[in-house]
């Protein structure tokens, strides 16, 4: 028996008869130019093929490439990552999944490692700024002092390096980078005393580690300066009361003048005038009172009365009931004794001692306040 013979007539039912369509066409990728780069990324390169559409991705060693640009179905543009240094593949493909390779077509090179050098610190200068004769690496308690570095790095800008500043006795640092501001201690044992100040620069790089990746790292780079820290509101004051109460127990004039300084000028004068007292007055009571010590390291008229010469001033009260020997004619001196400091080789010594009270009270008065020059 002859079988049916099934014919489709018409177009419409093709598909219905066995018939398939065309499947799209595959990628494929014949080459990348150039075909190696450092392995810290960022080569541009040129990949060759067929088939490639906007939308595709480039992936070199599993690492994604960026910047990928389509420039003709034959052609692309991208731009390397990161990556080990070795032999990658490449390889094109599709939002739907359609891939094209090429096998160890690329190769990335770790760069040379290149010798970074630390920061180096050539000086740390500690400066007051309370008056013109303030010594540099000094300061007294609470004084605020500027600290300055002079750093320098081969490969980075000193704008760049971190800055790290550290005492080790305490106080306040304020500000940034190599010059910053630092607050001596409220109170301080040991006075005067040698506060370390340390400074450490921190440089950061990029370099590469074994497989030739982008790593950061360090480099630092330490030093430390000292400072000479005083009391100096106390010491300059203590010396000040030292001395008029050796005055007023009319002791030895050497022992009396032996915190005064040989280079100021008036300690021969002030030894005299503690001869002519012991000689002159028997002091039969006194009173000191609490010493007001400012620091200003102004040298002329560092003190207000008479425009004495120091660097601090200290004024004290002061009261003194007293016989003279010759006639037995009793006085009171009563005022402010003043008294000039000079810091001098990191020690407070005594220059000047001026009496400011009323001369008609008393011989004793018109002694004490001989003018000083």
């Amino acid at each position: 028996m002859r079988k049916p013979v099934v014919m489709c007539a018409v177009a419409l039912v093709v598909s219905a008869c066995g018939s398939s369509s065309t499947s799209p066409s595959a990628i494929s990728v014949t080459s990348i130019s150039p075909n190696s780069g450092t392995s810290i990324g960022g080569t541009k390169v040129t990949v060759s093929g067929s088939n490639f559409a906007a939308g595709v991705t480039v992936a070199i060693g599993g690492t994604a490439a960026t910047d990928v640009a389509v420039s003709s179905p034959n052609t692309l543009t991208a731009t390397t990552g990161a990556h080990a240094s070795g032999v990658a593949d490449v390889v094109v493909a599709t939002p739907t999944g359609q891939r094209g390779s090429l096998g160890g077509a690329y190769t990335y090179v770790a760069p040379q490692q290149v010798p970074n050098t630390p920061p180096t610190i050539m000086a740390i200068v500690v400066q007051g700024t309370v008056g013109p004769r303030e010594p540099p690496q000094f300061a007294s308690l609470d004084e605020t002092v500027t600290v300055t570095a002079t750093v320098s790095d081969a490969e980075t800008p000193v704008s760049q390096l971190a800055f790290a500043w550290t005492s080790d006795s305490g106080g306040s640092f304020t500000g940034t980078g190599a010059q910053v501001k630092w607050t001596a201690p409220h109170t301080l044992a040991g006075t005067p005393k040698t506060v370390g100040l340390t400074l450490t620069v921190t440089e950061h790089y990029q370099t590469t580690d074994g497989s030739g990746l982008p790593v950061t790292r360090d480099n630092t780079a330490t030093q430390s300066t000292g400072v000479r820290v005083h009391d100096s509101v106390k010491e300059v004051g203590d010396l000040a009361v030292d001395f008029l109460v050796g005055f007023s127990k009319q002791l030895d004039p050497a022992f009396v003048v032996r915190n005064f300084s040989d280079s100021c000028g008036g300690k021969a004068d002030e030894k005299s005038d503690v001869q002519k007292n012991n000689d002159q007055n028997t002091v039969n009571s006194y009173t000191i009172g609490n010493p007001a010590t400012t620091v200003g390291f102004i040298g002329k008229a560092g003190c207000p009365f008479r425009g004495v010469f120091g660097d601090a001033c200290s004024q004290v009260p002061v009261e003194w009931h007293s016989t003279a020997k010759a006639t037995g004619v009793s006085g009171v001196a009563k005022g402010t004794d003043q008294v000039a400091a000079i810091l001098e080789n990191d020690q407070w010594r005594l220059c000047a001692s001026d009496f400011n009270g009323d001369p008609t009270q008393s011989d004793l008065s018109r002694l004490l306040t001989r003018r000083y020059r």
